[in-house]
């Protein structure tokens, strides 16, 4: 019986001069920005919200939600 080959994808981002990755299992896709609504009220980190074929996706600005500065 072969032994099964478990190999792992992630996207790579950097934020801030930091490398970061997320498993490709919890990425549906990646996006070009579109224009944003911007939502009265919200987190500082909440950038907006987009229409994605008819779906409201929230727009999450991640240096800020990490506190990072802005560029």
């Amino acid at each position: 019986m072969a032994a099964a080959s478990l190999t792992n994808q992630y996207l790579t981002f950097q934020l801030g001069g930091e490398t970061f990755a997320i498993s490709i299992t919890n990425v549906r896709e990646v996006l070009k920005l579109p224009d944003l609504s911007e939502i009265p009220g919200s987190p500082e980190f909440v950038r907006g919200v987009i229409n994605v074929r008819g779906n409201v996706v929230p727009v999450v600005d991640l240096k800020r939600k990490f506190g990072q500065p802005l560029t």
